[in-house]
């Protein structure tokens, strides 16, 4: 009888995950867009500008402070870094990559986030 009674649990788990994966809102979350497809495209960000960001996300509490603040010192100490006017974009929460310019204020709070841990990549990378 006990064997039995395994049996019809594992049958019901079973059935219950195959009506969960045949649901349609189960395939729209598998196949629609990532969000993280959406987080701008920073490589082509200047050194200043990716500074900038990075130091209004410290700000907003979007990145620790103790990770970005040395990589942060390190590119603003360059010469013409803090007094550009990528440098003030970025502080003001804007991402200008080529002709492109994303304000972080205009999205979600994950994508800006998200956005962010990207910066801090990039600013830690420059060498």
């Amino acid at each position: 009888m006990i064997e039995g009674s395994r049996i019809n649990a594992k049958l019901g788990l079973c059935l219950a995950l195959a009506i969960i994966l045949a649901s349609p809102a189960w395939g729209v979350q598998l196949n629609g867009p990532s969000i993280v497809s959406g987080v701008p495209d920073v490589r082509a960000t200047s050194e200043a500008n990716a500074a900038g960001v990075l130091e209004y996300c410290m700000k907003h509490g979007l990145v620790s402070r103790a990770v970005a603040e040395h990589p942060l010192e390190r590119i603003t100490a360059r010469p013409g870094v803090a007094g550009s006017a990528d440098y003030s974009a970025g502080l003001a929460g804007r991402i200008t990559s080529g002709r492109t310019t994303i304000s972080l204020d205009q999205t979600s709070g994950y994508l800006r986030s998200r956005t962010c841990d990207v910066v801090l990549r990039k600013v830690k990378e420059l060498k």
